[in-house]
């Protein structure tokens, strides 16, 4: 794991500083731990620990001190975000504490800087789970990415192929002490779920289950990539009369998987959420294969797809929230 970390630091030639996410549990302990040892080795960086308190649980308070106490031993300068991370408003509770906390980060963080997650293989698995359980197509289950932007900065994931148990092995080794949240034991929530009731009993009949699933999900991003090469040589063939619009006659021409293919990739280029099948389906049905003279408008998410004779466009509504595709 070392070695891993390393490799990452000497991979990130244009961050002038280092920030690794520390929630003071396990996972993110050793990390820290970690990036700390390795750290020797590149004076010129410098190296800070970033904590968000989301204001839910009643220990909250005291995993900041505890937090300040391990990075005061380590001579690690910590940064202590407070965000509001309770659901107000029916939507799931994992799902705002992610939204609040990632919202935090992005601001916090400057163009020159870089942090690291302590998402390790296991927490990959569940992601690539949850995902399939929704209906993801294969980018969805490739899971969690090892690095990606946010805002202006980037997060790396560095120990994402390293097995939960090599991580608890090393901090009961290295006699660290870390806490415990508590609704990490509630299964009401669906990651807790899996977690504590789905996987060990996959585990207990096929050992190598964590493993094989995160090994899938890399290779539905090797297949969600190719899909993505292959979509953008169809975008660039039928652009429409402006840059940010498609021509419907040229869009028909392609079969529907390519056809669904260069929509999906020309909605993300637009900044839009990524449609349901549902939504593809009615897209194709309701707007494409509308009557020549028709002006169709199909409302999806927090934008509007819009025909008008040949010209495929997105218009961009009022955003009320934002979508559910943030890093896990």
């Amino acid at each position: 794991m070392l070695e891993k970390i390393a490799k990452t630091i000497q991979s990130l030639t244009e961050a002038k500083r280092l920030w690794i996410g520390y929630s003071g549990g396990l996972d993110s302990h050793v990390l820290l731990e970690l990036t700390v040892r390795a750290f020797k080795k590149f004076p010129d960086y410098q190296i800070g620990a970033v904590h968000v308190h989301h204001g839910i649980s009643e220990f909250a308070d005291a995993w900041v001190k505890h937090c300040e106490q391990v990075c005061a031993d380590l001579q690690v300068p910590l940064t202590v975000l407070w965000v509001d991370g309770r659901a107000t408003d029916g939507r799931s509770p994992e799902e705002v504490a992610r939204e609040a906390r990632f919202d935090a980060l992005e601001k916090f963080l400057q163009k020159d800087e870089c942090l690291l997650l302590a998402h390790h293989e296991a927490d990959q698995t569940e992601t690539i789970l949850l995902r399939l359980f929704r209906g993801c197509g294969p980018l969805g289950l490739s899971g969690m990415p090892d690095k990606a932007t946010l805002g202006e900065s980037q997060f790396i994931r560095p120990l994402l192929t390293v097995p939960k148990e090599e991580i608890l092995q090393y901090a009961e080794e290295q006699k660290l002490t870390w806490v415990e949240d508590d609704s990490n034991a509630n299964t009401r929530f669906d990651r807790n779920f899996l977690r504590h009731e789905i996987l060990p009993k996959l585990s207990a009949r096929w050992p190598r289950v964590v493993r094989s699933i995160s090994r899938a999900g890399a290779l539905c991003l090797e297949t969600a990539t190719a899909v993505q090469v292959l979509a953008n040589q169809d975008l660039n063939a039928i652009k429409g009369q402006n840059e940010h619009s498609l021509s419907v006659s040229r869009l028909l021409q392609l079969d529907p998987v390519r056809r669904r293919g260069v929509m999906r990739c020309w909605l993300q280029a637009q900044g839009c959420s990524f449609p349901s099948r549902d939504h593809m389906e009615r897209i194709d049905r309701e707007v494409l294969q509308a009557q020549p003279g028709a002006k169709p408008k199909l409302k999806i998410s927090d934008y509007e797809i819009c025909r008008i004779r040949d010209e495929l466009t997105v218009t961009h509504l009022v955003q009320t929230q934002k979508d559910s595709f943030l890093p896990a």
